[in-house]
C-alpha cells in the first residue's frame, strides 16, 4: 500500500493505482495501515479534478471508503458539476457514508428533478444508476421507509392461495367467499374475501393476480409496458392508505441461467419505473410489494403480486424456528389432512418436536388433554418453549431423546417429523426405524394412533409389515420430489384367526389324510 501511494503523490500512472489502492482498503485492517500513512485526504480529493472521468469515479470512491468527513464538499462540488453521467453515482455512494444531513434539501431536490427528466435511450442506464443512488439517500434521511397501511380488507379482490402441489381442495373447499378454481400454483379465488381467507391456516401465500396478458414474453420493454397499463397501480392505491411512491423488488422465477436472469430483472425494473412514472420504485432492500414473474413451459411469464404491507397473523407464535424447522402452512395441511382421525382431549407426544411448529398445529386443529414434546437439542426445545409462550399454549417440554423417553400413563396420539436421513448408513437408518416402531408401541394407549411425515417410504412399510399390531390408515404423498408421505397410523391387537369350522368337526381319520 506504502508503495502505491507514493506513486500517486508523483502522479504516476493515477487510475490505475486508484483502482489498485480501492481493492486494498476492501480488506481486512487496510483503512488503518492507510490511515497511518497519510493525516489528510487531500491526495485522493485532488483527484476530484482529474481530467479522466475514470479517475474522478475511483478517487471518489475511495474517499467513501475512507470515509473522508472533510471531503464532503469537493464531493458534493463535484457531483454537481460532472458531466458524465456513468461518474455522478460514485460521488453520491461515497456521500452515503459521510455525515450529509447539511445537504439534505439539494439532495432531495436534485431527487424530484431526475425523476421528472425523461432520459434519452443511451441515458437510461446511468440515469437509473443515480436515482438509485439519490433515492438511498432521501430513504436515509426520512428513516426509512414507512409502509403503506393495508385497508383492503373487505372488498372483493381477485388472489391465488398458493399450497402444496395435489392438495389444492384442502385449502379450497375452507375458501367461504368467492369463486374457486384449482390451478398448478394453488387456489385461484375470484371476489374474494381477504379478511376471510386470512384465517385459512393452509396457504403458504397470497398474490394477487393483474388483469392483463398472462403469458407476457420474455422481453423487459414489453413486460413492463403491459404491466403499466395493468391494474396494477390502481390495485396497491386501492388497498392501502398513502399515495406513491410503493417500492417493489422483482421475483424471477424461471429456468434462466442466473447471470442472464439479473441482467434482465436490471433493464425490467427500470423499464417497469419509468413506465409507472416512478409510482412504482425498485429497492433490493427497503420493499413492501413483490412483482413476481412466474414461467410457464413456453417461455412466457405469468405476473402477479405479493404484498408484505398485509398483517400475517396466521403464525405470530413462530418466532423460533431452526434451519430445518417445518414450515407451519405444511404443518397445518398434514393436520388437515389428518381432521377424521383426530382425537378430542387426547394425550398427544410430539417425538422430535423441533421448534414446535407441527404441535402446536395440532393443538389449533382441536384441544387436547395434555401435550408433552421432545427432542435432543437445547437450543431447539428452548425456542419451542418460547413460542408455546406466545400461543399461550401448555406443553410440556423435555430435552430427551424419543428412545430414551418414559411415561406412566400412554398417550393417544404420537405425532412425528422424522429427521432426514443425512450421514446415515442404510443399516444405521434401518436400525432408527426399528426402534422408532417399538417404542411407539409401548408408549400407545390400544387403538392409539401415529402420525408420521417423513421420506424413507421403503423403511415405514417394511416396519408396519412386521407389526401385525400397526395398520396403517391413510397415506398421503405430500411431495413427489423427495418422497415426502404422512402416514396415519392406528395401533391395535391383532385379530385373532376364526376357529376353521371344518377342523374342529368330527371327522374319520382317514378322511383327513
Amino acid at each position: 500500500m506504502q508503495k502505491v501511494y507514493e506513486a500517486l503523490k508523483q502522479g504516476s500512472d493515477v487510475r490505475n493505482n486508484l483502482i489498485q489502492l480501492k481493492q486494498m482498503l476492501k480488506e481486512e485492517g487496510a483503512l488503518e495501515q492507510y490511515l497511518s500513512m497519510t493525516e489528510d485526504d487531500e491526495l485522493i480529493a485532488s483527484f476530484l479534478q482529474d481530467e479522466d472521468p475514470k479517475t474522478r469515479k475511483n478517487a471518489a470512491l475511495i474517499l467513501g471508503l475512507l470515509q473522508s468527513q472533510e471531503s464532503i464538499e469537493k464531493l458534493w462540488e463535484a457531483y454537481v458539476k460532472e458531466t458524465q453521467l456513468f461518474v455522478k453515482g460514485a460521488y453520491l455512494s461515497a456521500i452515503q457514508k459521510l455525515d450529509c444531513k447539511n445537504y439534505e434539501t439539494q439532495i432531495k431536490r436534485h431527487y424530484q428533478k431526475l425523476l421528472a427528466y425523461e432520459p434519452l435511450e443511451e441515458e437510461k442506464k446511468h440515469i437509473q444508476d443515480e436515482l438509485k443512488e439519490l433515492r438511498r439517500l432521501v430513504i436515509q434521511f426520512d428513516g426509512g421507509i414507512s409502509r403503506h397501511p393495508f385497508v383492503g380488507y373487505d372488498k372483493p379482490r381477485d388472489f391465488i392461495l398458493t399450497t402444496i402441489k395435489n392438495y389444492q381442495d384442502t385449502t379450497g373447499v375452507q375458501v367461504e367467499s368467492g369463486a374457486t378454481r384449482m390451478i398448478p400454483m394453488g387456489v385461484q379465488v375470484v371476489g374474494g374475501n381477504i379478511r376471510e381467507a386470512l384465517n385459512i391456516r393452509t396457504f403458504r401465500e397470497i398474490l394477487f393476480t393483474l388483469r392483463c396478458e398472462k403469458n407476457l414474453p420474455p422481453q423487459p420493454v414489453v413486460i413492463a409496458k403491459e404491466l403499466a397499463k395493468s391494474n396494477l397501480t390502481r390495485i396497491l392505491s386501492e388497498l392501502h392508505e398513502g399515495g406513491a411512491p410503493f417500492y417493489f423488488r422483482l421475483e424471477i422465477r424461471g429456468n434462466m441461467p442466473l447471470d442472464k436472469k439479473s441482467a434482465f430483472a436490471k433493464k425490467l425494473a427500470a423499464e417497469i419505473e419509468q413506465r409507472t412514472r416512478h409510482f412504482l420504485v425498485n429497492s433490493t432492500e427497503h420493499y413492501e410489494v413483490e412483482l413476481r414473474l412466474v414461467q410457464n413451459r413456453n417461455g412466457g411469464f405469468y405476473p402477479c403480486v405479493k404484498l408484505f404491507t398485509i398483517p400475517m397473523k396466521r403464525f405470530a407464535y413462530r418466532k423460533y424456528t431452526t434451519a430445518s424447522s417445518m414450515h407451519p402452512s405444511l404443518a397445518a395441511l398434514l393436520t388437515e389432512l389428518a381432521s377424521n382421525w383426530l382425537t378430542e382431549r387426547a394425550k398427544v407426544l410430539d417425538a422430535f418436536c423441533g421448534t414446535g411448529t407441527l404441535l402446536m398445529e395440532r393443538m389449533y386443529a382441536l384441544p387436547v388433554r395434555t401435550a408433552y414434546a421432545l427432542d435432543i437439542f437445547g437450543d431447539a426445545i428452548q425456542g419451542a418453549r418460547e413460542n408455546a409462550g406466545i400461543a399461550h399454549m401448555n406443553i410440556n417440554f423435555v430435552q430427551r431423546s424419543f428412545f430414551e423417553f418414559e411415561h406412566e400413563q400412554k398417550f393417544h396420539e404420537i405425532w412425528a417429523d422424522f429427521p432426514v436421513r443425512g450421514k446415515k448408513t442404510k443399516e444405521e437408518l434401518d436400525e432408527y426405524y426399528r426402534l422408532f416402531f417399538e417404542k411407539v408401541r409401548q408408549l400407545l394407549t390400544e387403538r392409539g394412533r401415529i402420525f408420521l411425515f417423513g421420506n424413507e417410504n421403503g423403511m415405514t412399510k417394511k416396519y408396519l409389515r412386521l407389526h401385525d399390531d400397526l395398520h396403517l390408515k391413510q397415506e398421503f404423498c405430500i411431495r413427489e420430489k423427495d418422497g415426502a408421505y404422512f402416514y396415519i397410523i392406528e395401533m391395535r391387537e391383532p385379530q385373532k384367526a376364526e376357529p376353521d369350522d371344518a377342523a374342529d368337526a368330527d371327522v374319520p381319520p382317514e378322511a383327513t389324510q
